[in-house]
């Protein structure tokens, strides 16, 4: 590996993120990417697990776009794929072939899906979703979990820590964004994460009116928090004694974490299941499903789902191409894991050695990594984590690194994404890196 230099040239990119900021509204098109920059950084390009800035300079990436690039940049099985698609027209707003193809690989290998629907975004099809378990109980109740995010649409976003980084000890259950329609929420119940006495109560007193239960299985957004052992069983079991459907959000963990989910892990089959990210490996598409039963109104034209781009042939191709490969190499899991497990026991030792306490959590190839101003308890609360950060020190060290030539997101509740090619020379320059910078701190 090339070790990029200390205190990297960043003139052009200061000088093109100047200009973007001209003609893009705060530099970017996601508020949640533009506080990722938190130095000057325009990519140019990148390969594998590296990217390389305007001014020439390489650095290792381990938030791999935010987590699709499952076998790295640019993967060449995935963009050949589409780059053939291209060659006959991207879009024609007719079935395809493809369609066919990749509704199979999804209803073959995610274990509550028969039937899907294709979306061009998490929060997309998160939407329908959720518009769908309405529709199918006649009911307007959503139930959410603080510290999880299912997307920017109106009826489920709450500003929580993961949009205000700095704020340390943000409990999630705030009123959503400025901006949103107050009312908007309602119909949504946001409860604490792992607290079983919670989401008992409500379905006692308002099981009637709920609609779905939404649930990120591993939760990705707040620092990686597992489920307590036998709380999404007691989520599954209380939505359908009530009537109401149980809905994995699993745009972060679908084929992330194991070939059919963490809904394969975990053994539980939810009633709808929203997967992206890795479905695509790095280009824009989701899909939602469940049984044929539950996709029913769908296909009759009764409940309502929609998009011009939704299911376009170059996105499908991708998805084809992604499965597909995912399918023939099931070992890549195992791989992933001994991966993280290595990083994760070099990061815990690094930070150790220097006298830093910090929170490192991981599910397979996904890692949550923080600095904290004093030791955490055990405690399996989503926010267990967040009011021990140290914010501020977190985003010195995040500079440090990407001096160094190393790139994670600075908020630390935000993951990091592993994929195959982070080949154990580089987790051992990462290591190094992130000791060096912690010693600088």
């Amino acid at each position: 590996m090339t070790q990029a230099p200390v205190d990297l040239t960043r003139a052009t990119s200061e000088r093109l993120l100047a200009a973007t900021h001209a003609v893009v509204a705060g530099g970017g098109s996601s508020n949640m990417r533009n506080l990722g920059i938190q130095a000057p950084l325009v990519v140019d390009r990148s390969a594998g697990c590296r990217i390389w800035d305007v001014d020439g300079n390489e650095l290792v990436d381990v938030n791999m776009g935010y987590g699709p690039h499952l076998f790295g940049y640019a993967d060449t099985d995935v963009l050949g794929a589409v780059a053939r698609r291209l060659e006959f027209g991207a879009i024609t707003g007719m079935p395809h072939r493809l369609d066919h193809q990749a509704g199979e690989l999804l209803a073959a290998t995610v274990p509550a899906i028969e039937q899907v629907r294709f979306a061009n975004s998490g929060t997309e099809a998160i939407a329908s979703a959720l518009r769908l378990a309405r529709f199918l109980t006649g009911r307007t109740v959503v139930v959410t979990f603080e510290g999880h995010y299912h997307g920017w649409s109106e009826t489920v976003l709450r500003k929580a820590a993961i949009t205000n980084a700095g704020a340390a000890g943000t409990n999630g259950a705030l009123p959503g964004a400025p901006g949103m329609i107050p009312e908007a929420l309602a119909h949504t119940v946001q409860l604490p994460w792992n607290d079983p006495a919670a989401l008992e109560a409500v379905f006692a007193t308002r099981g009637h009116e709920i609609a779905a239960v939404i649930v990120e299985p591993v939760c990705g957004n707040a620092g990686l928090v597992h489920p307590l052992p036998g709380f999404l069983q007691l989520a599954a079991s209380l939505a359908a004694r009530n009537g109401a459907l149980l809905v994995f959000d699993e745009v972060i963990t679908g084929f992330r974490v194991a070939l059919g989910g963490a809904q394969e892990l975990l053994g539980i089959r939810p009633d709808l299941t929203i997967v992206s990210k890795v479905l695509g490996g790095g280009f824009p598409v989701a899909a939602f499903g469940g049984s044929k039963e539950i996709m029913a109104p769908l296909a009759r034209n009764e409940a309502f789902h929609a998009g011009v781009f939704a299911g376009n042939h170059a996105a499908v191709a991708a998805v084809v191409a992604m499965l597909g490969k995912l399918r023939r190499n099931p070992s890549v899991y195992g791989t992933l894991e001994v991966t993280g497990d290595y990083l994760e026991q070099r990061l815990a030792e690094t930070f150790g050695v220097a006298g830093r306490h910090a929170r490192i959590a991981r599910c397979g190839s996904v890692l949550s990594v923080a600095l904290l101003t004093d030791a955490q308890r055990d405690d399996p609360r989503y926010d267990a984590g967040v009011r021990h950060i140290d914010f501020a020190a977190h985003r010195r060290l995040q500079l440090r690194c990407q001096d160094a030539g190393l790139y994670f997101h600075p908020n630390p509740l935000e993951p990091w994404f592993l994929s195959t090619a982070h080949t154990p020379d580089v987790l051992d320059a990462v290591v190094s890196i992130v000791s060096e910078s912690v010693a600088r701190l």
